[in-house]
């Protein structure tokens, strides 16, 4: 059994990405593994707090810990898990900024959080050269924190429900393929 964290950003319920973030799901649990999801974009009031750094010893920049649910559920569950999967959906060429603001809270836990595999599943409205930006900045993400890929969705046109169920079916298969080290 594996153990997969899926992070979503997206407020919309449905949304486009809620679809893809279901459908991996879907597959990852008829896999037989171990599923802890935080939907960042729908918790409202309770939305996760930014980042925030203590810069008083000189030298050192030290991420202030919260007392919210980010810091006492999602990252322990981060810790623990083997895949980690970023949902988001496209915004002005970028991730919405609730799942921006959990991934920014990696900052104090980066040398643990390293070599785990990853799956990005994105939506959004424009073309895939407009989603350049992101696929980008994900990769960029999972070369730093040393993730291998296993599988990536960029879901263009998502408004198109043809074509984002054949997104959606690829995530599927995505978390559906995911294998146990046993």
């Amino acid at each position: 059994m594996v153990k997969i964290v899926i992070l979503t950003g997206s407020p919309h319920n449905p949304g486009t990405s809620k679809q893809l973030a279901d459908a991996f799901e879907k597959g990852a649990r008829e896999a037989g593994h171990e599923i802890y999801r935080y939907d960042a974009g729908l918790q409202g009031a309770s939305n996760p707090h930014y980042l925030q750094l203590d810069n008083s010893q000189k030298g050192m920049e030290v991420g202030i810990k919260d007392n919210d649910i980010v810091e006492t559920e999602v990252i322990p569950k981060l810790l623990e898990a083997n895949v980690v999967v970023l949902v988001a959906s496209m915004y002005y060429f970028g991730i919405n900024a609730q799942l921006k603001a959990v991934i920014d809270r990696f900052y104090s836990y980066n040398h643990n959080l390293k070599d785990k595999q990853a799956v990005v599943l994105v939506s959004g409205y424009g073309s895939q050269e407009d989603m350049a930006a992101i696929k980008l900045h994900m990769k960029i993400l999972q070369e730093y924190m040393r993730w291998t890929s296993i599988g990536d969705v960029y879901a263009d046109d998502s408004w198109n429900n043809e074509k984002l169920k054949k997104f959606a079916e690829e995530a599927y298969k995505i978390g559906k393929s995911i294998k146990s080290n046993k």
